[in-house]
């Protein structure tokens, strides 16, 4: 399943790149992080918990930075498997591609490619995708508000 969708913040395209190769603070948008331990540079690990429709998982998910090109384009891969409650995997491939509108404003292009295993891909595609758009207006609100309040 393919996942596009862009927003636009009152930031310094400087100040959003900051913050989204951050895994913390970019992690503090993501309404179902639990906890993020960072292994190195390129390197973390998240636990996120997650309903869709009646199933709720808990899946531990590692992540590696794939490219960067600062200060426009961040690609991550991510794998992960539930830990706790439906059984399931999921991959994904993501690029964060920022474009300065103005010196003070700018365009983030989120891109996913997601690929769900087990018993919450056996939900089909459309609760998955309605689910992943909730999350994404959830997390973008998230973003905006910590960036055009200091990034914090």
């Amino acid at each position: 399943m393919e996942i596009k969708e862009s927003f636009r913040v009152n930031c310094s395209i400087q100040e959003v790149w900051e913050f989204i190769i951050d895994p913390h603070k970019i992690s503090s948008c993501l309404p179902s992080v639990q906890s993020i331990e960072v292994l190195d540079e390129t390197h973390y690990k998240a636990v996120v918990k997650q309903k869709v429709g009646f199933i709720t998982a808990t899946f531990q998910i590692n992540t590696e930075v794939l490219e960067q090109e600062p200060p426009n384009r961040l690609v991550l891969a991510n794998q992960g498997k539930t830990i706790l409650g439906a059984q399931g995997s999921m991959r994904s491939r993501d690029s964060i591609t920022l474009t300065a509108v103005s010196e003070q404003e700018t365009e983030i292009l989120v891109q996913s490619e997601l690929k769900m295993g087990g018993q919450l891909a056996i939900l089909g595609a459309k609760l998955i995708e309605s689910k992943s758009k909730e999350i994404f207006a959830e997390a973008t609100a998230n973003m905006r508000n910590k960036l055009e309040k200091g990034g914090n």
